[in-house]
């Protein structure tokens, strides 16, 4: 398993408009090879975390021109770049 974890900002008075473009995603999230969920966080206003799982490592970088596309499509609704970081698993309880 790999992980993703995204800090995003975005206009909080577009939030209706966020999801709801997020929602329209769906199918193509489906369709990322290895893409097993992506969660999003609301840390404060504005201010979200997704997480996503892949099967793997490979799965995830594979994945990343997609997922870049994707997020620059939600660029519309952000008031900053998004800062994605992530790697596989190195330890678990």
């Amino acid at each position: 398993m790999s992980y993703r974890i995204t800090d995003v900002n975005f206009d909080p008075s577009k939030n209706d408009e966020f999801y709801a473009y997020a929602d329209s995603l769906r199918d193509q999230l489906k369709a990322v090879n290895g893409l097993k969920f992506v969660h999003v966080i609301d840390v404060d206003e504005g201010q979200s975390v997704i997480i996503a799982r892949y099967d793997s490592e490979e799965s995830a970088v594979a994945a990343n021109e997609t997922i870049q596309g994707i997020l620059a499509g939600m660029g519309q609704f952000m008031t900053a770049p998004p800062n994605r970081r992530g790697g596989p698993i190195t330890w678990e309880m």
